[in-house]
């Protein structure tokens, strides 16, 4: 007779991840309460409450700020006493291919500002995410009246700036002859380039971790699958935009030097005049620590700062980073 080999951890963690079956449910509860040309702008939270508006990078998908009750970055928001805004950006599509960076910052954050002002009667907090935070730079640069503060999280301001390996890999690419040969950017692809940086970290030692879930209640193991179809399930990004962006703020350094020009505007960071929160992850891959601090030297005033121990995504979802920075960003924001 022959008996079956027992299962390892990592089998049996698959196994049971398997039977938990892919939930995609929200962790908080949202309305649609208005669209843009290219996003639908979701509220979360008490519409009584002060405004925030998030602007979240076009990269990825936003579920990374909603992972799980506990680890929910806009349940601390709403917990905090805030009405919170997200603009969920619309995947591009192929007729979509030639939107620009323009078209995003100067139309669709700028009409999801306005709305949520006329809904409250007063200006919006804004809070932008990693390259949704260079979006929401751009905004208060150019519309300084708009936004009652701004803060950023995991932030590339400068990207010339030592170890920024994101920056190396992008200046040896030519993106005008990417983005015309393939048009839009997928998000598989980028997920695949992103991985490449930190190989080990998002290999064999992530699998190790699973393995350790073999017999975590099915919470825990529901938050690292939900984890895993995060980082590949990420949205196609519009060509224009893509090949601006990568040209602009990481081949060019444009946004620190003044040169970064949308529709004829040009963005100077020394134009922002709302109170500024910049915070990150001191061993972050991507958006390393230099590159984000950096934003304190190119503002006209004060600019509150804190960092975080560990990487780029437990900014977002690291218990130290719930413990540490939303409780004090709170605290900041009420007194703005």
């Amino acid at each position: 007779m022959t008996r079956t080999a027992p299962q390892t951890d990592l089998q049996r963690a698959l196994s049971r991840a398997a039977r938990l079956g892919a939930r995609t449910e929200p962790t908080t509860a949202s309305e649609p309460v208005s669209e843009t040309d290219n996003a639908t702008l979701h509220r979360y939270g008490n519409p009584d409450h002060p405004p925030l508006v998030i602007v979240y990078s076009l990269v990825n998908r936003p579920a990374i700020l909603d992972l799980s009750p506990e680890r929910s970055v806009i349940r601390r928001l709403t917990d905090g006493g805030y009405c919170a805004y997200l603009i969920a950006w619309h995947p591009p599509g192929v007729a979509r291919r030639y939107l620009g960076l323009a078209d995003y910052i100067l139309g669709d954050i700028a009409d999801a500002v306005a709305w949520v002002s006329r809904r409250h009667g007063a200006p919006p907090h804004l809070l932008g995410v990693c390259q949704g935070g260079v979006l929401a730079l751009c905004h208060a640069a150019l519309a300084p009246a708009s936004v009652r503060s701004l803060t950023t999280l995991a932030t590339p301001v400068d990207t010339g700036t030592a170890n920024d390996r994101l920056a190396e890999l992008a200046r040896r690419v030519d993106f005008d002859d990417l983005v015309a040969a393939t048009g839009n950017v997928t998000g598989p692809g980028l997920a695949t380039v992103f991985a490449c940086l930190k190989p080990f970290a998002l290999g064999p030692q992530r699998y190790g971790s699973l393995a350790a879930l073999a017999d975590a209640d099915d919470d825990e193991l529901d938050a690292f699958m939900r984890m895993e179809r995060w980082m590949y399930d990420g949205p196609d990004l519009a060509g224009r935009a893509f090949a601006e962006f990568a040209r602009d703020v990481y081949q060019h350094n444009a946004l620190v030097h003044g040169r970064l020009v949308l529709d004829g505007q040009p963005v100077h960071l020394g134009d922002i005049t709302a109170p500024v929160f910049n915070a990150w992850a001191e061993h972050d891959h991507l958006v390393p620590p230099d590159a984000a601090r950096a934003l304190s030297d190119h503002l006209a005033g004060a600019c509150e700062t804190q960092s975080i121990p560990g990487g780029h995504l437990g900014l977002f979802i690291g218990g130290r980073a719930h413990k540490m920075l939303y409780p004090v960003l709170i605290e900041w924001l009420r007194s703005q």
